[in-house]
């Protein structure tokens, strides 16, 4: 007969829980980008249609608090869920997009972890780099959970951000960040216990869009 392998634990409910939703900016206008800057680039016609979809399944999350990046397609992603349920954006710059120039194509098959870091050049480097990222990430979430405990809050921001706090939650190096993908419109959710113990629910889902987004995980290590 099976038995259930946690039957035996039986923790104890640390309640209220928390619950994180990190939301990644629909698709942007990337004709714009050299012309108005990277920072104000607005959402593409594809992107608001994504944003339509992502609103309606938002409606339907009991949200508390609103929070979005400094950059413009952030905001744009938030605002109409914003109005729709008469809540002010609170913006946060420290959940802006952090740049990483260093794309790898990792192997992963029939390599143990200490070759895949001998293959891959600058490993070294690039973890400490990381390392930098994740604790802005995570101080950003600390802080997000200090302010509001107990409440289910929507974070509006952008793929390296909320790849670098995933991969920290999972003490994951360089060669995790970079295996990793977060689809634009998608919905990742964190669960924090009364005790600041935390879960990741799920990553990248993109349920409520009509059609799988475009899969151009390759692209930029293809340039």
């Amino acid at each position: 007969m099976y038995k259930n392998p946690y039957a035996k634990l039986k923790p104890p409910l640390r309640k209220p829980y928390t619950e994180v939703y990190l939301i990644r900016h629909c698709n942007p206008d990337y004709s714009l980008e050299k012309k108005i800057g990277d920072y104000d680039m607005p959402l593409s016609i594809a992107g608001r249609k994504q944003r339509k979809y992502l609103t309606k399944k938002l409606l339907a999350m009991d949200i508390d608090k609103i929070y979005a990046s400094g950059l413009a397609r952030a905001q744009e992603t938030a605002e109409p869920f914003a109005a729709a349920v008469r809540k002010t954006i609170i913006i946060d710059k420290r959940l802006d997009e952090i740049d990483w120039e260093d794309w790898y194509r990792i192997k992963y098959f029939n390599m143990s972890e200490k070759t895949r870091e001998k293959r891959m050049k600058h490993h070294v480097r690039l973890d400490k780099e990381l390392d930098k990222m994740q604790t802005i990430a995570r101080r950003a979430l600390a802080d997000l959970f200090r302010r509001n405990r107990g409440q289910k809050i929507a974070v509006f921001s952008h793929g390296n951000f909320i790849k670098s706090l995933l991969t920290d939650i999972l003490n994951a190096d360089v060669i995790g960040f970079l295996s990793m993908e977060i689809f634009q419109s998608s919905i990742s959710k964190l669960v924090i216990d009364r005790d600041g113990y935390i879960k990741i629910s799920y990553v990248n889902d993109y349920s409520h869009l009509p059609s799988p987004p475009t899969e151009d995980l390759f692209v930029t290590l293809l340039d």
